[in-house]
C-alpha cells in the first residue's frame, strides 16, 4: 500500500496585533511645550520659598533684641498691617506658583497643549454635545423648565375660562 503524500498545512492566519496607545514622546515639541510650563512652575516655587525663607529671617533679626538691651520695650515700630500684608503677599505667591506647577504636570499627564483640547477634551468627557444640542431646547424662564421636565401639565387661561364656564353652567 501507498501512503497518501503529506499535504501542505496551512497553519491559522494571526489575528492583528493590538493597537497600543501611542502618546507623544517626550522629546517632541509639544510635549517639551507642556513640561516647560511645570518646570517654570517648579522655578517660582524656588524662588518663592527663597523669598519667604529670607522674609522670615529679616522678621527674627529685627525682633530679637541685642545684646545689652533691654527686652520690656519694644524697640521697632510694630505694625500688624504690614505683616499682614507681607503674609498675605508671600502666601499667594507661593500658591500661585504650586498652581503654575499642577497645571503644567496635568497638562502634560494628559496630553492637552491648549484652552480648546482642554475643552474639547472635557466636553467629550461629561458628554455636553448631548446634554445641550442647541440653544433654543435650553429652557429660557422656569414655566419652560416644568413644561420640558414633563412633571405637570400647564393649564392655559381659555382652558380655565372654558372649564370655569362649564362649572357655572352645571351648577345652575
Amino acid at each position: 500500500m501507498a501512503r497518501p503524500s503529506p499535504t501542505p498545512v496551512t497553519p491559522p492566519p494571526q489575528p492583528p496585533p493590538e493597537t497600543v496607545y501611542e502618546g507623544t514622546p517626550i522629546t517632541s515639541a509639544r510635549s517639551l511645550r507642556q513640561l516647560s510650563i511645570f518646570f517654570l512652575g517648579g522655578a517660582c516655587l524656588l524662588a518663592t520659598t527663597a523669598l519667604t525663607r529670607k522674609a522670615v529671617w529679616r522678621r527674627q533679626l529685627r525682633v530679637k533684641p541685642k545684646f545689652y538691651e533691654p527686652n520690656t520695650n519694644p524697640h521697632e515700630f510694630f505694625s500688624p498691617f504690614h505683616d499682614a500684608i507681607q503674609a498675605l503677599n508671600l502666601a499667594t505667591m507661593n500658591c500661585a506658583s504650586v498652581g503654575i506647577m499642577a497645571v503644567g504636570g496635568a497638562m502634560w499627564t494628559f496630553d492637552i497643549a491648549n484652552l480648546k483640547e482642554a475643552q474639547a477634551s472635557l466636553r467629550g468627557r461629561l458628554n455636553y454635545e448631548s446634554i445641550y444640542k442647541s440653544e433654543d431646547d435650553i429652557p429660557r424662564n422656569l414655566s419652560e423648565l416644568i413644561a420640558a421636565s414633563g412633571q405637570m401639565r400647564i393649564v392655559e387661561e381659555e382652558e380655565e375660562e372654558k372649564e370655569g364656564r362649564g362649572k357655572d353652567d352645571k351648577s345652575q
